[in-house]
């Protein structure tokens, strides 16, 4: 048996992420034959085939899954070791930031944040991640350096920033047949078909102030993300209550217009979210003021 190196691990890592031996070879920018080479290493030490080909994937065994957050923390371990400088020059680091975000933050955040770091920090890369329930887990191991968006489960041993404030608004197709002014009524609201987006953050603060004022839409569609909403609105009748930053991002790219709810939505606040552990890191501190520049209110 012979000692395990942190390249062997990291082979591990992402052989079991991507359930691809060539999908980890790309990831890691080594050959085929090497990563398979490793592999057999790998079975060798363990005695177990670690990963075994199931529909063209390669899925891992139960000693895999058992010994998986093990090698994450390490990897992660190391990682805090390696970046944990008494100095952070963002014009010459590599780093990768691995950023939790909605899919809106997508549309109207990330196109800002690339362009300032080809401009300012050009050898910097991004890892971008949904939120879901497992964001604060993740965050806690270090796997997770920043997220944004908004995030009320998070408790004890996180900072968080207020960037913006965030309210709703109506989109409706320019040419919708039926609603020709400015603001919707309370009687059209209930009575046009909507698009309902199910999607993690102030979904539900607008979900919950809907039930408080017993309004009932007609749900034409429900969508898992606000990637597409603009594209159906524009050419259909329904309408879709979406968050004014994507709103006025969609009003410049297709034919729609900007309806004023019937009722006052409350706003949320969108803010930058953070682990203790990485609260003193100067990377991490570089990108949180980035972060805050760039999209502060």
């Amino acid at each position: 048996m012979f000692d395990l190196d942190t390249r062997l691990l990291q082979i591990f890592f992402e052989i079991y992420k991507h359930n691809s031996v060539s999908k980890a070879a790309e990831q890691l920018d080594i050959g085929q034959p090497t990563l398979s080479i490793a592999l057999n290493k790998l079975r060798e030490h363990f005695k177990d085939q670690l990963f075994v080909r199931v529909e063209n994937k390669m899925q891992p065994t139960e000693l895999s899954k058992q010994i998986y957050p093990l090698v994450v923390e390490i990897l992660n371990r190391l990682k805090l070791v390696q970046s944990y400088n008494i100095e952070f020059d963002p014009k010459t680091s590599n780093y990768q930031f691995r950023i939790s975000m909605t899919d809106i933050s997508h549309l109207v955040l990330l196109p800002k944040l690339i362009n300032y770091l080809r401009e300012h920090a050009p050898n910097i890369r991004l890892e971008i991640v949904p939120i879901t329930a497992e964001t604060p887990v993740l965050m806690s191991n270090g796997e997770i350096d920043l997220a944004i968006g908004f995030l009320p489960q998070l408790e004890a041993g996180f900072y968080q920033q207020t960037l913006f404030q965030q309210r709703y608004v109506c989109i409706a197709s320019q040419d919708h047949p039926r609603l020709t002014g400015t603001a919707l009524t309370d009687e059209e609201f209930r009575q046009e078909l909507h698009i309902d987006i199910f999607a993690t953050g102030g979904h539900y603060v607008l979900e919950h102030e809907l039930q408080k004022l017993g309004v009932n839409r007609n749900i034409l569609l429900r969508l898992p993300s606000y990637l597409g909403v603009g594209l159906v609105v524009q050419d259909t009748d329904a309408i879709a209550t979406i968050p004014h930053y994507l709103s006025q991002l969609l009003l410049v790219r297709g034919n729609l217009k900007i309806l004023e709810p019937p009722y006052p939505f409350p706003k949320y606040a969108v803010k930058q979210h953070w682990h203790a552990r990485v609260h003193q890191m100067p990377n991490n501190q570089w990108l949180r003021q980035v972060c805050f520049q760039l999209f502060s209110e």
